[in-house]
């Protein structure tokens, strides 16, 4: 994963920088104070999600994570979360099963399904237990990243 920040001149200082000058004001606009949003990250690889959860974080999200459905079940009990992101394939109940039981505690949850042993069947599943996406693994960060924003951008819950 490759990280860039690149930084847009005009938006941050009223002025471009003079390189030859020995000292510049740089004048920031206000900060923003902005609620962040949860992700639950459940996967029971914990290669794959601690990566996911640094990812997001580094992102800007609020990242909660669990190894199981059950785990998973007890945050979404104790925590707000915005987004259920999760595998399909795990000991106990898989990430359909998952998502089918999240949406019936929580009905406007948004859930994306994770999985390398993806096939038609899986993803209609998934769609009609109410997952909003799908992921087939390997992916990229960006990939991640920008559906899960797409999602959490679209109005109501």
């Amino acid at each position: 994963m490759r990280l860039s920040i690149a930084v847009n001149w005009p938006v941050y200082i009223q002025r471009p920088p003079s390189f030859r000058a020995r000292r510049m004001m740089v004048t920031l606009p206000p900060e923003r104070k902005t609620v962040s949003r949860a992700i639950l990250i459940v996967d029971d690889d914990e290669g794959v999600r601690e990566n996911l959860a640094e990812l997001f974080d580094v992102v800007g999200y609020r990242v909660l994570t669990a190894a199981s459905a059950p785990e998973a079940m007890e945050h979404l009990a104790r925590e707000r979360v915005d987004l259920l992101l999760t595998d399909y394939r795990m000991p106990g109940p898989n990430g359909v099963e998952l998502i089918d039981a999240a949406r019936r505690a929580r009905p406007g949850l948004r859930a994306v399904l994770m999985t390398a042993f993806g096939d038609s069947f899986t993803e209609i599943e998934s769609v009609r237990r109410g997952a909003v996406g799908y992921l087939n693994k390997p992916f990229e960060a960006d990939e991640v990243t920008g559906l899960v924003g797409r999602i959490l951008s679209l109005k109501g819950d």
